[in-house]
Formats: C-alpha cells, structure tokens, sequence
C-alpha cells in the first residue's frame, strides 16, 4: 500500500473573501462564465478543496462549457479527510498489444478493496503526456476512477480522463530563461498582465500561475 502523508487542512473556498474569490476566478477558473465558476467554487466548498494548491480547476476549450478537473492529490485530500482513507496500491499489466492501469484503494471500514482497470487504448490520445509517458498516465487515471468511487465523489474528473483535442502542448525548458519584469522568475513563461496584477498585492515576485500556487500553498504551510 502507498505511504502517503497526512492532509495539511486548508481554508474552506466558503470562508475567502471577495478579493480571493476574484484571484481564483482570474487564475483557476480563466474565461469561465458566472454560472460555470459558481458550480467549480460550490464543488471545492463541497469537498473542501483548495484551488490555489491546484486541487480543482477549471479550463476553457475555446465556446464549449467549462471542465472542471480536479487532480489526483485533490481525490487523496478527499480520502485522507474522511478518516477511513487506508491506502492504495496502483500500477500497469500488459493485454497482448494494449496498456492496462489498476488501481485498488482500501477502507478501514471495509473488508475489501475498490478495484479498478482501464486501458490505455481508451483514454491515450497520442499527444503531450500520453506519448512520453503512457504509464504514468493511465496509473493516474485507475487511481483517480478508483478514489472516486471508493469515497463517493461525483462531479469531478481528473485532466487525464477527459479527451480535450486542442489542449496546447506542455512547455518544456531545459535551461530557465533570464529574469524579465513580466516573465515568471521560476520558470521564464511570460506572465500576462492581468495576472500580475492578481497576484502583486500578495508577493513582489512575478510567478505563473502554476508557480504562484506553489508559493500560495507553501505559504499556508508555513502558517499553519
């Protein structure tokens, strides 16, 4: 079974205050309508899921409704939250020519595990992630069916399971680009102004969104 740590408790989306909720409409939630960011913010205040440590998100495929995802470590908060959350054990088995995922999660108030197996021929769509590595995709999204069904959470996907066509390329460097007024100090991405401007009243320093959320979370820990 996975060793994995214990939850750090997070505040509730309910409890954040109008500048917040706009900082994670700005970051999280990017192009969303009224009706598709309330539905993200009452599935995070349902399951107490923190946005700003990417637990849930939500993206915009060009005039098609809103995704709302949340990520593997969002299911395990979920999991470690209720107290009966006992473990996982997850990996891959070959099917003749196809790539098979499973999962099992196990309950301290039940006697056996939630089991589950999915194919990579299913979910892979040949690009990004799914090309380079194709196991640690398909794991991602057994554990997620998995966690999902084992602790009853609806509403919610993981980014892996969904087939979005036009999601972009990841970007990749190998070497960190020099520091400029509007690219992120961490990793060299250009940071639009809009952004900056979100997220200047809490640091100085200009991050990506991804980079901000890590500096957020951290700060948090630090504080707790």
């Amino acid at each position: 079974m996975s060793d994995l740590p214990a939850t750090v408790t997070t505040a509730s989306p309910a409890t954040y205050d109008r500048e917040k909720l706009q900082l994670i409409r700005d970051m999280f939630a990017k192009g969303a309508n009224d009706n598709e960011f309330g539905v993200m913010i009452e599935l995070a205040r349902k399951y107490q899921l923190d946005p700003f440590a990417r637990q849930i998100w939500l993206v915009k495929y060009g005039d098609n409704p809103a995704q709302i995802f949340c990520g593997r470590d969002g299911y395990l908060a979920i999991a470690h939250r209720s107290g009966q959350f006992d473990g996982m054990e997850s990996g891959t088995r070959k099917d003749g020519d196809d790539l098979v995922g499973w999962c099992r999660v196990y309950r301290k108030d039940m006697s056996r595990p939630f089991e589950v197996e999915v194919s990579l021929s299913e979910y892979s769509t040949g690009k990004n992630l799914w090309q380079t590595k194709p196991k640690t995709m398909i794991v991602k999204v057994a554990e997620s069916h998995a966690l999902r069904r084992a602790f009853g959470i609806s509403g919610l996907y993981a980014p892996e399971e969904i087939d979005t066509g036009d999601r972009p390329e990841p970007r990749y460097v190998s070497e960190v680009p020099p520091a400029t007024p509007t690219a992120c100090e961490v990793c060299g991405i250009p940071v639009p102004e809009d952004i900056r401007a979100k997220t200047k009243p809490h640091t100085p320093r200009v991050l990506c969104v991804e980079h901000f959320s890590e500096w957020w979370n951290a700060q948090k820990e630090v504080q707790a």
